[in-house]
């Protein structure tokens, strides 16, 4: 028996709009609430059936192209809440599916890559395909005559019900059956497109406004007395790695046994917070606030940075008379921005001499990378050469967060790295550990607790009162790791054997010890260029760093989160 036509119709509009609706409530009401209509497809639908123009093949196009957008974008904007904790933004985030593929083919394989590149072009491809096929369905049965009307309602209901969700939510409670989350992404995103063209001449005035640059040769930097700086940027350390008790009390106790560590090797610390652009991932961004002193918070921002002229922190050291260095483990393509940043030397994945495997996305294991520096730089005495600055990637806390290489007690034995060959690694098979949320929450607390372990075996080795260790949390991990935080806030940690180079930190609202006061100030990663560069930097003959023997005074009962 024949289905009716209006009846075919009914299913078929309220079908499709239901399959519209749905990747756009996911995120918000999964495991409830979940059925749901698309304003906007009811009412393209309608179009098809009414409006003679729509009636042909550009009709059934333009639906699929907008159904196809729509998958594209409720997608996009799940993956990027899921894992930066903001909304897509199309004209930015486009460049980020080479980062998924690669983080997806160093955790799954080359095919596991590949697999997922192809299921993100999959989606919009098959919503392009069926709401074509229903498309030209719906023309066909708007020949009957009772369908033009059916389509017409349907419409006028989808309007009216969102309208009246708007203008009196208490009629429907926390459950709105009516969505224009589609339409509203569309709009979205164009805003932000228009906005972006706009952008430009705003960061170039803030770009230009760099009062550094009257800071005289002889007095920049000149606090530091010539000790060596070393910047590290520890991957996916957040503010939550410290206070979600899923983490807290191993990265507590590694920060406590890192204290006594230090204090052991005759070594002090403080701690503070930083708080970065962005959260979840791009550790890109926070790297070059930390440098440049702006806030760059998109990949837009960075790209108006790296083809501008703004000097970086790096430029400022080097102007001071340091050798300035970066070491860039992560890096295994060309990077043309890196040559932007000025630093002396820029040591990428293929540049440092490693000779052992890869750990899944990681291509060796942050102890290399220091031991690395060491060899290069630092065999000779201060005396015997210039100062130096160096910045570190530090990727051990990467994503997948497993394999995880073994500390090496000897440092003497690391080399080439050839030894890690012969070592076991530690951690599960990152394919089956990402199948499973708690696991994953565990594997991340393992592979932090490794990288500080790391550190705190170097800086006993190497930290001594001619060197200023500096480290800090790059950005947040992902938000089903970090948990429901609105927080961007990530921990710095300084360390040096002369307590004169951390009274500038102090000062700036610091406190003794490796863990951060929660009270403190939170300032913007931005202003750590400025802070440094003047807090280093005296204006008349005095020098900040010039007693060399005053203690910093380590208050305990200050010690405790």
């Amino acid at each position: 028996m024949p289905v009716p036509p209006v009846l075919s119709y009914l299913l078929l509009a309220l079908g499709l709009s239901w399959l519209v609706a749905l990747p756009f409530r996911v995120p918000t009401y999964w495991p409830t609430h979940l059925v749901a209509f698309s304003v906007e497809t009811l009412a393209v639908l309608a179009a098809l059936t009414l409006l003679p123009a729509l009636r042909g093949r550009l009709g059934r196009h333009t639906a699929a192209a907008l159904a196809a957008l729509a998958a594209i974008l409720a997608l996009g904007d799940m993956m990027i809440r899921l894992a930066l904790n903001r909304p897509l933004n199309l004209a930015l985030d486009l460049p980020l599916i080479r980062a998924f593929h690669d983080l997806a083919s160093g955790t799954f394989g080359v095919w596991g890559g590949l697999a997922a590149l192809l299921g993100l072009f999959l989606l919009p491809v098959a919503a392009y395909g069926l709401v074509l096929l229903a498309a030209r369905s719906v023309q066909r049965l708007g020949r009957h005559p009772g369908v033009k009307a059916v389509a017409l309602l349907l419409a006028l209901t989808g309007v009216t019900v969102q309208t009246l969700q708007r203008e009196r939510p208490d009629y429907f409670g926390t459950y709105w059956p009516a969505s224009t989350s589609a339409g509203v992404a569309l709009v979205s995103q164009w805003t932000q497109y228009r906005e972006l063209q706009t952008s430009e001449p705003a960061f170039r005035a803030a770009e230009a406004g760099d009062g550094l640059q009257d800071i005289p040769r002889n007095r920049l930097l000149a606090g530091l007395k010539g000790a060596d700086v070393l910047l590290g940027f520890v991957e996916s350390y957040g503010e939550s790695a410290l206070t979600n008790p899923l983490y807290a009390p191993r990265i507590t106790a590694r920060l406590e046994r890192f204290a006594a560590t230090a204090e052991a090797a005759g070594l002090q610390a403080v701690s503070g917070w930083l708080v970065a652009p962005m959260a979840g991932g791009q550790s890109w961004l926070a790297h070059a606030s930390v440098l440049s002193g702006l806030t760059i918070d998109s990949q837009q921002r960075y790209d108006l940075l790296t083809t501008g002229n703004r000097r970086t922190l790096e430029r400022y050291f080097a102007k001071a008379g340091y050798r300035t260095i970066a070491y860039e483990p992560a890096i295994t393509r060309p990077w043309p921005a890196g040559g932007f940043f000025g630093f002396d030397a820029t040591l990428t994945a293929g540049e440092m001499g490693y000779d052992g495997p890869a750990y899944g996305w990681k291509t060796m294991p942050d102890q290399y990378t220091l031991h690395r520096f060491e060899q290069d730089e630092r065999r000779l005495p201060p005396g015997g050469r210039p100062p130096v600055f160096a910045k570190f990637s530090l990727i051990d806390s990467h994503a997948p967060f497993t394999p995880l290489a073994p500390l090496v007690e000897d440092w003497e034995r690391l080399g080439d790295g050839s030894l890690f060959r012969d070592l076991p690694r530690e951690g599960g098979d990152p394919e089956a550990l990402w199948q499973d949320t708690g696991r994953i929450r565990l594997a991340y607390a393992a592979a932090l607790d490794q990288a500080l372990a790391v550190l705190q075996a170097y800086a006993a080795r190497h930290v001594d009162d001619r060197t200023l260790l500096i480290l800090l949390g790059d950005h947040q991990p992902p938000g089903f790791i970090a948990g429901d935080t609105g927080s961007r806030a990530v921990p710095v940690h300084v360390l040096s054997g002369d307590p004169a180079l951390l009274r500038p930190f102090l000062d700036w609202g610091f406190r003794p010890g490796m863990i951060p006061d929660p009270a403190a100030p939170r300032r913007p990663m931005a202003a750590f260029r400025d802070f440094l560069v003047d807090s280093f930097s005296p204006l008349d003959d005095r020098r900040i760093a010039q007693d060399r023997t005053a203690p910093v005074e380590l208050d305990a009962a200050r010690q405790s989160n």
